[in-house]
Order: C-alpha cells, then sequence, then structure tokens
C-alpha cells in the first residue's frame, strides 16, 4: 500500500509541476491577458516547481533524510500556494478571470498534496512495471484532475453566478393582487406565461399566473448593460474591462445556450433580426454593432457605423429575418440622417437612404411586413416605406399620431387630439389608411407605449397627473375590447408594456428606482 501512496505522490508532484508553470505562462487576465510581475512569478516558481524538482533529487541521494526534504518541499510549495492564491483574488471580475491564476493555485496545491504523501511514505522505491500496482495511481490521478478542472471553472465563473431554471408551471392564483415590485430596471418581454425582467444584476423570469420567481441568472461580478428577447432565448449584455460578456438562457427555462465574451464598446439595446441577435450602442460614441447567432454565440459580423470617414450616432434600429434596418446621424459634413441595410447573415450592407430632414428630429425605423417604415420630422412625421431586401422607396403617408406601432404590415399611431384621443391603421406599403377610432375618456392623456400580440393592439396612456390607463384594441377594426386603470405610486416616469400568448405586462419605475412594478392583464 505504501509503494502505491508513494507512486501516487510522485505522480501529483510531477502534475503539479507541470500545471505551474503552465499557470504561470498563461494570462491572467482575459482582458489584455495581463501576467503578474517577473519578481512574483520568479518567486512562486522557485518556491514550487524549482525548489520540488532539487528536493527529488536530493531526497534520491540522501534516502535517510527523505522526510525531512519532503517537509521542507511541502512547506514551500504551501507559501507558492498562498503567494498565488493571494494573487489571483486581486484579479478585477470585470477583466475576466483568466486560466492563469486558477491553474497556478491548483498547481501548487497539487504540489502540497503530492509532497504530504511522501511525508507519510517515504522516498524510496516505486511499484515496478506491473499494470495493477498503478491503476490506482491513475485511477487518483484523473479524479484529481477532474476535480480541478471544477475548482477552476468554479473559481473562473461560478463564484460570481447565481443561477436557476423553471421547474412545472404553478397553478394560477385567482386571487393574486398586481401589481407587484420585483428587482429591476427593464421589462424585457413576455413568453409562455413568464415575464422577463432585467435588473443591474442580471435577469430574473416570474410566472404571470402567481407572480412567483421562475427562473434567474445572477452575476454578482458584472454589471449588465441590455437584454432582448431573440428566437426564444433571452440574450442578456453584461459590460466588462474590454467589451461585453453575452450570455443567451432559454425563455422558457432559463438554461443556459451560451456565454461568451465579445470585444465592444458599452451596448444600449439587444435587438431580434430572425435568430440573429444584433447588439447596439445608443448615440454619440454608439460604437460597433455586433451581429450574434442566439444559439452558439457564433459572432456572424461586426459593423461600423461611419460615413466620410467619421463616426455616426445610432438613433434607432428594427430587424427582420433577412435585413437590420440601421438609423444614423452622421456630421462628416454637416447633419446627415441616413438609414442602412444590413445583410442579417453577413452584416455586409444592401442600401442606404438619406432622408431629408426638417428640424432635429432623430430619424427612426421601424420594420413593417416585407420592408420598413422610416419617420423623419416633426409631427407630423412624413412615413416612408421602402423594401427590406432592395431598399426602393415605395408610398409615402404623413403619421396621424404620435406614437406609432409596427403591426404586421401596417402601422398603428395612437394621437392624443386637440379635442378627443384616437387610433388609427394605415398600411404601410401603400400608405392607405384601413381604420380610424374615437377614443372617449382619454382628454387630457398622452400615448406613452404601446404593443400587439395575437390580434391586439395595446396601449398605455397617462395624463398630466400620472395616472396611466391601458387600452386594448383589436387590429382589425380598432374597436375595443377593454379598458383599464393601472396602478401606479407617484409619476411614474418610466413606464412600458410587453405582450404575448393572451396576456399582457405594464411595467412602471421610478426615476433611478432599483425596482420595477409589474400590473399583469
Amino acid at each position: 500500500m505504501n509503494l502505491i501512496a508513494r507512486a501516487a505522490g510522485v505522480v501529483v508532484i510531477g502534475l503539479g509541476v507541470v500545471a505551474t508553470v503552465a499557470g504561470l505562462a498563461l494570462p491572467w487576465t482575459m482582458a489584455g491577458g495581463r501576467h503578474p510581475d517577473l519578481v512574483t512569478i520568479a518567486g512562486v516558481a522557485f518556491l514550487g516547481p524549482l525548489l520540488s524538482g532539487l528536493c527529488v533529487v536530493y531526497g534520491r541521494s540522501e534516502p535517510r533524510r527523505s522526510r525531512l526534504i519532503s517537509v521542507v518541499a511541502g512547506v514551500a510549495a504551501a507559501a507558492a500556494t498562498v503567494i498565488a492564491a493571494a494573487l489571483a483574488r486581486l484579479v478585477e471580475p470585470s477583466a475576466g478571470i483568466g486560466l492563469g491564476g486558477p491553474v497556478t493555485v491548483v498547481g501548487t496545491a497539487a504540489l502540497v498534496l503530492g509532497w504530504g504523501l511522501l511525508v507519510v511514505t517515504g522516498v524510496g522505491r516505486l511499484p515496478g512495471a506491473n499494470w495493477r500496482r498503478w491503476a490506482p495511481v491513475g485511477v487518483f490521478a484523473v479524479a484529481l484532475a477532474v476535480v480541478a478542472g471544477y475548482a477552476i471553472s468554479w473559481a473562473r465563473e461560478g463564484r460570481f453566478v447565481d443561477a436557476t431554471t423553471a421547474g412545472a408551471a404553478p397553478e394560477t392564483s385567482q386571487g393574486q393582487a398586481w401589481p407587484q415590485a420585483f428587482p429591476g430596471v427593464q421589462l424585457v418581454g413576455v413568453h409562455k406565461g413568464l415575464a422577463v425582467v432585467r435588473a443591474a444584476d442580471g435577469i430574473r423570469a416570474v410566472w404571470l399566473g402567481n407572480g412567483t420567481p421562475a427562473w434567474q441568472y445572477l452575476r454578482s461580478d458584472l454589471p449588465s448593460q441590455a437584454a432582448g428577447l431573440v428566437d426564444g432565448a433571452v440574450v442578456v449584455v453584461f459590460g466588462t474591462d474590454d467589451g461585453v460578456l453575452v450570455t443567451a438562457l432559454d425563455a422558457a427555462s432559463g438554461a443556459e445556450r451560451f456565454s461568451r465574451r465579445y470585444q465592444s464598446g458599452k451596448m444600449a439595446t439587444v435587438h431580434a433580426a430572425g435568430s440573429t441577435a444584433v447588439l447596439s450602442g445608443a448615440g454619440i460614441g454608439a460604437g460597433d454593432l455586433l451581429g450574434i447567432d442566439s444559439h452558439d454565440g457564433t459572432q456572424r459580423w461586426r459593423w461600423t457605423p461611419a460615413r466620410g470617414g467619421a463616426a455616426c450616432d445610432v438613433t434607432d434600429l428594427a430587424g427582420s429575418p433577412q435585413t437590420v434596418a440601421v438609423a444614423l446621424r452622421c456630421r462628416a459634413q454637416g447633419v446627415d440622417d441616413v438609414a442602412v441595410g444590413l445583410d442579417t447573415g453577413s452584416g455586409a450592407e444592401r442600401w442606404s437612404w438619406h432622408a431629408i430632414q426638417r428640424g432635429t428630429t432623430e430619424l427612426r425605423v421601424l420594420s413593417s411586413g416585407a420592408g420598413f417604415v422610416t419617420l423623419t420630422g416633426a409631427a407630423p412625421q412624413r412615413v416612408t416605406y421602402m423594401d427590406a431586401g432592395s431598399g426602393s422607396v415605395g408610398a409615402r403617408h404623413e403619421a396621424p399620431g404620435t406614437l406609432p406601432l409596427a403591426v404586421g404590415a401596417s402601422i398603428v399611431y395612437a394621437d392624443p387630439g386637440s379635442a378627443k384621443a384616437r387610433i388609427a391603421s394605415v398600411e404601410a406599403a401603400t400608405g392607405k389608411e384601413q381604420w380610424k377610432v374615437d377614443l372617449a375618456g382619454l382628454g387630457g392623456y398622452q400615448p406613452v407605449a404601446a404593443t400587439t400580440a395575437d390580434g391586439r393592439v395595446y396601449t398605455l396612456w397617462r395624463n398630466t397627473a400620472g395616472a396611466l390607463r391601458l387600452l386594448t384594441a383589436s387590429t382589425n377594426d380598432g374597436s375595443t375590447t377593454e379598458e383599464r386603470a393601472i396602478a401606479c405610486d407617484t409619476r411614474c416616469p418610466e413606464a412600458t408594456i410587453a405582450a404575448a400568448d393572451g396576456r399582457a405586462v405594464v411595467a412602471t419605475r421610478e426615476e433611478k428606482a432599483t425596482k420595477v412594478s409589474l400590473s399583469v392583464i
């Protein structure tokens, strides 16, 4: 038995030497590939691999002092472990924990374990060529490598992540009182009976039936920047020292699809373009746009918003399965508002369209049917339809409202009106008005948010006192199907709405608040 334990100690020392040397050579951060200073590296290398190698040689020449030599080598390895662990803890999580630190700690810890085994057994002969004697040693080495792998994974990611997945949907609570407050700053969307909310520390999903938590993905090391629903996944962006960490989670279960880092600037939005997640900044200094496969995280393309040798502001973005339309404001030669169509799969420019603007209103784009519409100017805005593939310009019309919403191949507008509020639908490709409906009881209210799902249009209105009302109308003829007041503590400066599967969720949030209040309809 002592022979096997002695052999295990020697093997573990060998593995520890290799791991320590590899860890000192590998980058300790993912951002910038940084290492500790050379003096510290030399100290760890001396106390660990170098001194262990010298002790092995000396122990073979002085077998009577084998235990004392093993104690000296073990104490030196323990000192190297303490130094390596202290250095690894100094790495900022936002810079990304590289392999170097955790591997070095594991390697020096393996040296301590190996020399500890030799202290117990002493240095002497090893088992011969009989594989039966070496089999337990191999099993021990493999088990140790597996444990070390899990330890390295935990040190790099696991200790920062608090993730759960959803179980079976609970029975609906008939007496559930809404609204309810949840940690969050953004209502990401609604998916299969779940409301998905982004907070500074990650993503939470709650059951619409009773408001209980369904799943979560939280990080203690990185702040979230944006999130969106893309092809059945919640794509959330976390900020890092040199870019972003993008994690995709199955929207129904919370199971992780991928988590990958990309070099970029700060991201403000995540848009869906088929199965491509389009990540974009906003305004001045928006930086590059990224097109990422929402299933495996492959970066499909990177596009720089620039014209005339100068960067442009990103003012809006809309996606379709074939094309991504990006609205820009460029200033290389005066103010130039331009819409650019990018291929969803490759990011190549398909077309561009220059707007003739009157005033300072920024260009907007909406996806509508087989094309896009651009909105220019102040009220009443000028709406122009263009083909998604070629960018060819079609019909134009004046927007009969201040809040446009793409509903299939139509655009539905909500307008407070001078005498009476109304909603109207216009066919985007032809500019033909399909219907217009006056709304009673909304005098003094302004439309603040809108969404559509399952043949319904949901418009959220707010009056000067901050009171909110939600109007539900049919997309066929605009007839009102439901109207209700939404509870709000004060003026609720931030109010958004999302809907799916016959349920609508209104989210309200006070300025700079860390909680969002959800009302389920």
